[in-house]
């Protein structure tokens, strides 16, 4: 069900949640009892008493089938919350109703696995639940199947999505108590190259899932059954836990919390419980790693200040705690960078950083100027630069604060990459910046004379996603935007073939 909240969000992070009561609950258009077909619409509507509540919804597997919520036995799958005359979704599903007037609704092709489930919905402290079933889909054309194990054992009630490329589609499917799992979906394959994942990663959490994934591109005429797809439930030998935060020190419901390291190219996330929660784990094959990010929020998303923590190292059998706070930003600090005195005649990202607590982001124009929107509960920014910029002048540290104004910032070049006459000596291939990365990042490049250029986007199976560039290019220093909206977290691969010159370099995209 986290594809439910990936799909249909546009945007990750809300501030503040008022809660109402929820009347007039309908689960498939009743209000008890529901019943439903894998792949087939499902729909939920309920009426909350102001407009703009916001309702925490959970869905649980009712493994007793008994058609009532007991935690010791029920499986949690799924939480989020949706906003009454939210269009888009913040944290979760959409309200498809006509803008906020007391009404919510969802209407969409769900793929749920086949089993008893437990809808619950909360608002303050009143709870409402509608309990049903899903059946299997009648006709299905392709079978996706695995094992889940943990110590040589099979694990029962983890969910395994089978998530559409595109982000348009998913299916799901429940271990037994053998921990094997089968997902049966419909002749759909426009969502080519699927992944197949575990969803309910809170049932084992810190201990991590290997492989994370597998890319799987189905096609009818070759084959319709894809076996094999086994997963092994690794324990951490190393954890970070702790809660996420709000700007009024609310637990934020719904969230995902990242570990990066740019270094080895490693990223790891989750969704938080239903308290902000979490515990993100590796294993003895990661460690020992170094500037080890802990993350949460869209460093581009200026309503809030990026909440992050940096661990300097982290070795096998260490057990840190960390909260985190998205911090709602309430000031700017604004400026301009120069390079030796002139403008840069093109846009910088550039951003504001606390390595123990935010990061915001922003463009320059082409003159230089900038504005960072921040926030005054952090007092101390430090200016950072991408790796363009880095690798051809000398940086000085830059702190700023909170409501400064008129930054200014002079980068001396060291005259490693350019010529005296600006013209690049060397053909060269930059680290995209910034990586991870969710959805943009930047690529540079260098090319010392008139060259035809190609600049390629593939997944890990070698298989090519799109060209960025192919055309004749004269020499100079170019920089390409990449936005990766539509394809799903994981890792990739940029080349570049400019004259006789070919390079490549990996990235990883963080959803």
């Amino acid at each position: 069900m986290k594809k439910l909240i990936q799909v249909l969000s546009l945007f990750f992070f809300i501030s503040v949640c008022s809660y109402g009561q929820v009347t007039n609950l309908l689960v498939n258009g009743v209000g008890s009892s529901f019943t439903g077909v894998s792949g087939e619409v499902f729909t939920w509507a309920y009426d909350v008493p102001n407009a703009g509540d916001t309702t925490y919804i959970q869905i649980w597997i009712d493994t007793d089938n008994s058609g009532t919520l007991n935690n010791s036995v029920d499986v949690l799958w799924q939480s989020f919350i949706q906003i009454d005359g939210d269009p888009e979704g913040h944290n979760g599903p959409p309200d498809m109703s006509d803008g906020a007037d007391s009404h919510v609704s969802l209407q969409m092709n769900l793929g749920l696995a086949p089993a008893h489930y437990i809808m619950y919905f909360k608002n303050n402290n009143n709870i409402k639940l509608v309990a049903g079933q899903i059946t299997t889909l009648a006709s299905p054309v392709f079978t996706i199947s695995g094992r889940v194990t943990s110590g040589g054992n099979g694990m029962q009630y983890v969910v395994v999505n089978l998530e559409a490329e595109n982000g348009n589609a998913f299916w799901t499917g429940i271990t037994d108590a053998n921990g094997d799992y089968s997902i049966k979906m419909n002749s759909d394959t426009s969502g080519n190259p699927w992944r197949v994942k575990i969803d309910n990663t809170i049932i084992f959490r810190p201990n991590v899932s290997n492989p994370d994934r597998y890319n799987l591109t189905l096609d009818q005429s070759v084959n319709t059954t894809y076996s094999g797809n086994d997963f092994v439930i690794e324990n951490a030998a190393a954890h970070i836990s702790g809660t996420l935060y709000n700007d009024a020190g609310e637990p934020y419901v719904g969230g995902e919390v990242s570990i990066t390291s740019s270094n080895v190219n490693f990223g790891r996330g989750m969704l938080v419980d239903s308290v902000g929660h979490f515990d993100l784990g590796l294993t003895a094959s990661e460690l020992p790693i170094s500037n080890l990010n802990l993350g949460s929020g869209d460093s581009r998303d200026t309503t809030i200040v990026r909440a992050q923590h940096t661990f300097a190292s982290v070795q096998s059998g260490n057990a840190f705690t960390q909260d985190l706070y998205l911090f709602n930003t309430n000031s700017t600090i604004t400026g301009r960078i120069t390079l030796n005195g002139a403008s840069p005649n093109y846009a910088m990202y550039l951003f504001a950083l606390n390595a123990d607590t935010g990061q915001a982001e922003t463009q320059t124009d082409n003159d230089g100027y900038f504005r960072f929107k921040v926030s005054t509960k952090i007092y101390n920014y430090q200016i950072a630069y991408t790796n363009d910029i880095v690798q051809n002048y000398n940086i000085n540290n830059v702190v700023v604060h909170a409501g400064d104004t008129n930054v200014n910032i002079n980068l001396i070049p060291t005259d490693v990459k350019l010529t005296d006459s600006g013209i690049p000596s060397d053909y060269s291939l930059s680290q995209n910046y910034p990586n991870p990365f969710n959805p943009s990042t930047v690529i540079n490049y260098e090319i010392p004379r008139a060259s035809q250029v190609t600049l390629s986007i593939y997944n890990v199976l070698g298989q090519e996603i799109t060209k960025l560039v192919d055309k004749e290019q004269a020499a100079g220093k170019y920089s390409v935007d990449f936005s990766a909206e539509k394809l799903s977290s994981g890792i990739y691969f940029y080349k570049i073939q400019a004259g006789n010159f070919t390079n490549f370099k990996k990235m990883i995209l963080m959803k």
